[in-house]
């Protein structure tokens, strides 16, 4: 793996970055394995290639990740964002390629763990296994509602949905139901997640603000003023969408 987009190793505290799992013992050890494998990434960087070698798992421990594919004429579809306690593992079915490219959509920091050091991680503890289970099942569903939206929802839906979604994750990490949250993304970038043109997007974001359900500042600070109908809008009760997509403990 080539490191040359990464910059300096940063140290994390892993009971933050994945709650439930503050045994002493356990904290020490992933504790060592992130030191010994943490690199720093910066803003719009590329961290790995669609197609490149990849024998990695990558664990964010701060700062946020687009995982895309692109078509040969240049048209991008981003397939999910990975944020702070998410486990990545972009490699293909033949388990040495990567299906996906991965770029730092802010500046952070990843754990770049070699898969024999992952699963000896794993095997040791069983608490570390279960936690990448659940991660891999919210991204699932994540996946699952997403899909629905883009092959059969509205415009509005989508972005609802986009939005309802980032809301969710980006307050789990904060620890706060603060209706205000930020995403460190452009108007474009949330086409690219969803399927429309930054056009599109501008539009219905402007509607949804003029219809007093959500409220934009600078770049893309975002206050929900009316969860209800967000969530309505977005064809998803919020509750059950928080159950799906945050695992529990976090």
């Amino acid at each position: 793996m080539d490191y040359k987009y990464m910059l300096n190793e940063n140290q994390t505290n892993p009971a933050h970055v994945f709650p439930g799992m503050a045994n002493t013992g356990f904290s020490a050890k992933l504790q060592t394995a992130f030191d010994h494998h943490a690199h720093r990434f910066t803003k719009d960087c590329t961290l790995l290639l669609e197609g490149d070698p990849c024998q990695v798992i990558y664990c964010v421990l701060d700062g946020w990740l687009a995982m895309s594919k692109s078509l040969e004429q240049g048209q991008t579809q981003i397939i999910d964002f990975a944020l702070e306690g998410d486990i990545v593992d972009p490699s293909s079915a033949d388990g040495e390629t990567s299906s996906v490219t991965i770029n730092g959509l802010t500046a952070g920091t990843v754990a770049c763990l070699h898969r024999a050091t992952w699963e000896t991680l794993i095997a040791d503890w069983p608490d570390l296994h279960q936690w990448a289970h659940l991660k891999d099942a919210a991204r699932q569903a994540r996946h699952s509602e997403r899909m629905l939206r883009l092959g059969k929802g509205t415009a509005e839906m989508r972005v609802a949905y986009a939005l309802l979604e980032l809301h969710i994750r980006v307050g789990t990490i904060s620890g706060s139901d603060l209706p205000e949250f930020h995403i460190p993304m452009t108007q474009q970038q949330i086409g690219d997640f969803i399927g429309l043109s930054s056009v599109h997007v501008c539009r219905t974001m402007r509607r949804m603000s003029r219809n007093g359900i959500l409220e934009m500042s600078d770049h893309m600070d975002i206050r929900v003023v009316n969860p209800q109908a967000l969530s309505r809008m977005a064809g998803v009760d919020h509750a059950t969408l928080r159950r799906e997509i945050v695992p529990e403990n976090a």
